[in-house]
Formats: structure tokens, C-alpha cells, sequence
């Protein structure tokens, strides 16, 4: 393995993203004022810009003192999901056997006489 440093440094050429400078990308007249902007956000307007909502989830992130805790909790998400696979499992085959009853057609009744 070369090892490369100030004295053996060769130049390799790489193609980069080149960046015109005649084409601008802002829309004209969309100055606020900074009064403009704490005004429109204390009331909950829109400011302009697009706006990003944030994704909250209602599971609580734990903290953990100790390695043991870790392994509890561990022990406990498998064991729940052990719980919800079984659960699944066992609606997907209600699901199969409802469409298997109602994919078999009805025999009509021939009586003889």
C-alpha cells in the first residue's frame, strides 16, 4: 500500500456539478418583514415557505440505568411481538376461511321424486 503525502501527490480529475450563475431560483416580492413574520407565526398563519410537520409517535422512548434494564425491556418487546404475530396469524386465517366460504358455491338441492 502507497502512502500518499505532500511530495508524491498526484492530481486526478473528477467531474463536478457545475453551477450556472445566470439562473436565479428565488421569487421576486416575497420580502416580510421580521415584525411581519413573529406576527403571521403568533397567529398561526402561513408564512410563505413550505413547512416540514414533524412525525411524533405515542410510544414513549425509554431510559435505561442499568444493562439490566435493557435486557428486561428487550425481553419484553419479544414477547410482545410473539404476541402480535400470533394474533395476526390468526386473523389472517379468519380472513382466508371467510373468502374461502364465500368462494364455494352453493350446491342446489335435487330431490327426487
Amino acid at each position: 500500500m502507497k502512502i500518499r503525502h505532500q511530495f508524491n501527490y498526484e492530481e486526478t480529475k473528477c467531474e463536478g456539478k457545475f453551477f450556472d450563475q445566470t439562473t436565479v431560483h428565488t421569487v421576486p416580492d416575497q420580502t416580510m418583514s421580521i415584525r411581519t413574520l413573529l406576527d403571521r407565526h403568533s397567529r398561526g398563519l402561513p408564512l410563505g415557505a413550505s413547512t416540514k410537520q414533524g412525525e411524533y409517535f405515542d410510544t414513549e422512548v425509554p431510559h435505561f440505568d442499568d444493562l439490566t434494564d435493557v435486557l428486561k425491556y428487550k425481553k419484553n418487546l419479544k414477547n410482545k411481538e410473539k404476541e402480535l404475530t400470533s394474533s395476526i396469524k390468526k386473523e389472517k386465517k379468519l380472513q382466508q376461511e371467510k373468502a374461502s366460504a364465500k368462494a364455494e358455491p352453493k350446491k342446489p338441492d335435487i330431490k327426487s321424486e
